[in-house]
């Protein structure tokens, strides 16, 4: 084919005839010119590329899942012996704070009985 003929447009003074696009159509669907495989094929290649890129993030996720996992194991292995030392005195250390400390934080109610004694001074 010469450059012409490739850059031959229909002029739109003169309308294409039906019988020149029925023939032009005719020749896109049998040598697939227009054809929906090349666009399936781009499709194809766009699913395969995004697939790709999820499997990545999949597997970097599942690593991190498995470091987070190790710490998590790590830890409680790190704990259970110290646990276990506290544990033999009887309670934890966390069931005795706050009981019976003479150092506990003042309450509204011992606020209350703190005025109290102290009018009951004044008055005697």
């Amino acid at each position: 084919m010469s450059d012409t003929e490739q850059e031959w447009k229909p002029n739109p003074r003169r309308p294409q005839s039906t019988m020149a696009q029925a023939f032009s159509l005719a020749l896109d669907n049998a040598f697939m010119l227009d054809s929906d495989v090349d666009h399936l094929t781009q499709s194809i290649e766009q699913k395969k590329q995004m697939m790709t890129i999820q499997a990545r993030e999949l597997e970097a996720l599942q690593a991190k899942i498995r470091e987070a996992e190790e710490r998590l194991n790590r830890d409680k292995s790190d704990e259970q012996p110290s646990s276990q030392a506290n544990g033999r005195g009887g309670s934890s250390s966390a069931d005795q704070e706050g009981r019976g400390s003479t150092d506990s934080a003042a309450t509204s109610h011992d606020l209350d009985v703190g005025e109290d004694h102290g009018k009951a001074k004044e008055t005697s």
